[in-house]
């Protein structure tokens, strides 16, 4: 996006942000038991760090792509893995929750989580770094 005219960024933000509104549609009108289905049949995805994701993070990956997802991370993190992403292969979208900065105030609450999509991709859409 470093190249974009403010009209392109704009049309991509609204690309993206239907998208994330589709998939999320999607994801609502599908049953808890559709879900543990879903997890059932395609197994648990982790990070690259080993962390597993949660129900819904798995669900919202399955939700856009056809191929099943293993094991997935940030581009960066990839790279300090000693792999790369493949030319062309395209991002998914998984929710990350983070915390308003209380700085002098008492405990975060609940109230306080927000979340930000991030863009992954699976260990299949990756390859070893040639030295």
């Amino acid at each position: 996006m470093k190249n974009l005219t403010e009209q392109q960024k704009l049309e991509y933000r609204e690309m993206k942000k239907s998208r994330i509104q589709t998939i999320r549609k999607t994801l609502s009108d599908m049953t808890e038991e559709q879900r543990t289905q879903l997890i059932e049949k395609f197994g648990i995805v982790t990070t690259i760090e080993g962390h597993p994701l949660t129900a819904h993070n798995t669900c919202f990956l399955y939700a856009q792509t056809e191929k099943p997802v293993t094991i997935i991370g940030g581009f960066q993190q990839w790279r300090k893995a000693g792999r790369v992403v493949k030319k062309g292969e395209h991002s998914l979208l998984i929710f990350v929750p983070s915390q308003k900065s209380n700085e002098g105030k008492e405990a975060a609450g609940d109230d306080d989580v927000f979340f930000f999509t991030a863009n992954v991709f699976d260990i299949t859409q990756t390859e070893v770094v040639n030295e």
